[in-house]
């Protein structure tokens, strides 16, 4: 369950460096991290887009981003 400090600090290293930003979440694996550090190097905003929807398809399925 991701609380909505946490939510916003890993945005905030998602923008920085995106793979770090999803290292740890429940659904995300090493394939996925690599696609991402791939996606990074290749260019860097398609790595922040890509981080930042996992990030917010992780925060809405943990209940905490539901009203």
């Amino acid at each position: 369950m991701m609380s909505p400090g946490e939510f916003v600090f890993r945005v905030i290293l998602a923008l920085i460096f995106p793979p770090l930003g999803v290292i740890g979440l429940n659904k995300v694996g090493c394939g996925t991290i690599l696609l991402l550090l791939l996606l990074t190097l290749l260019g860097y905003f398609p790595g922040v887009i890509v981080a930042i929807v996992l990030l917010i398809k992780e925060y809405s399925d943990s209940g905490s981003g539901r009203s």
